[in-house]
């Protein structure tokens, strides 16, 4: 449905060009989420202009269905108003001098998807429903909360039933509980419509809750793909690992691989583990592994006979509501960790800290 290929684009300022996007690639399957997901800065939304034609690439291609809308070096540039994507902005820009009905309408009454006044009020009516706005249409704009804004803004998006759906960080002006429930409710309508969407946020929950794939971006370019569990539990860089959740990463090196086994040793600051290794582990090679907090196991009744245990002090503990959150020294290097709610411990305390092999990943 959406299709990039070897995006480029450049930024020149006060102190030369600065290279926001570098060969970006990727596509987008016909009624898939599909997650741009970064720090500020990573050339995510500028890859997003770039796709609705709100920003004019350097090189690269962009075809949207069987449309090519943007060809190479500006071969070919397709205007924004004949591209038939919507598009939904972190701000929402609503016309503040409307109400609900004129702001969702104003695509139907102006411009290129102009439709016949007797199908504007049937079309509206029918994508206020879908949002849930259906008994606000005569309130004015200035009236309605955050989380109406946006219902709002989608709805407009949605009227003139666009072939792609653009999001630019739609939910980030939301408190933290609207913007919750906000994911769910965005990712079940867009999967009942079967609409195709590419969405930008730096949220990290944010992209794991509704998208179907990732894309990590980094310094212009994408860094992973994947689905949301494969970019979680196997992150193929650092750059990934540190940014999707809280991970544990520690510089090793391998230092036994057995013949026949898939288990080897690797030497870390906090001493020897036991994990799984890939074929083509050698000793000696340096690598980083990681492990998220969540899989650390703690014991305050002594280190036992399990592997990969070692002796640690808590060095903070803060609860969070739901669990635990911990920082515990072992070896002299910090080690995060979340216990359950249930399991109260102390700073100044003595524990084992056990990291179980399956959760161990090595990382070139």
């Amino acid at each position: 449905m959406i299709r990039v290929t070897n995006l480029r684009k450049q930024f020149v300022t006060k102190h030369g060009a600065l290279a926001a996007v570098r060969g970006v690639a990727f596509e987008v399957k016909e009624g898939e989420i599909f997650m741009l997901l970064g720090p500020s800065g990573c050339g995510k939304t500028t890859t997003l202009r770039c796709i609705a034609g709100l920003e004019a690439p350097d090189e690269g291609e962009i075809w949207i269905g069987e449309q090519l809308v943007f060809a190479d070096r500006g071969q070919k540039i397709v205007p924004v108003y004949k591209r038939g994507v919507g598009m939904v902005f972190q701000s929402y820009a609503i016309w503040p001098h409307l109400t609900v009905f004129e702001n969702v309408a104003y695509p139907l009454v102006y411009g290129i998807f102009k439709a016949p006044k007797s199908e504007v009020r049937e079309r509206v009516a029918k994508t206020l429903r879908l949002v849930g706005m259906e008994r606000l249409e005569d309130r004015p704009a200035p009236l309605l909360s955050g989380g109406q804004q946006q219902r709002v803004a989608l709805a407009r998006a949605l009227v003139y039933e666009p072939k792609v759906l653009l999001l630019d960080e739609p939910l980030s002006n939301l408190d933290a509980k609207l913007r919750a429930e906000m994911r769910v409710e965005l990712r079940a309508l867009m999967k009942r419509l079967n609409i195709t969407a590419v969405y930008v946020t730096h949220d990290q929950e944010e992209a794991l809750v509704l998208s179907d794939r990732i894309a990590v971006m980094h310094g212009g370019e994408i860094k992973q793909i994947g689905s949301p569990r494969d970019i979680y539990v196997r992150p193929e860089n650092d750059v990934v690992a540190g940014f999707i959740g809280t991970a544990n990463l520690l510089p090793a090196s391998i230092s036994t691989v057995p013949g026949n086994a898939r288990e080897g040793l690797v030497s870390t600051p906090i001493g020897a583990l036991v994990c799984s290794l890939p074929p083509s582990a050698a000793v000696g090679q340096a690598v980083t592994i990681m492990f998220r907090p969540e899989d650390v196991l703690v014991s305050v009744s002594g280190i036992g006979q399990s592997r990969n245990t070692f002796a640690g002090i808590v060095e903070q503990a803060v609860f969070v509501g739901s669990r635990f959150q911990c920082v515990i020294s072992v070896n002299g290097l910090k080690i995060e960790c979340e216990l359950p709610k249930s399991q109260v411990v102390e700073s100044g305390q003595n524990v084992a800290v056990e990291i179980p092999c399956h959760a161990i990943h090595l990382l070139p």
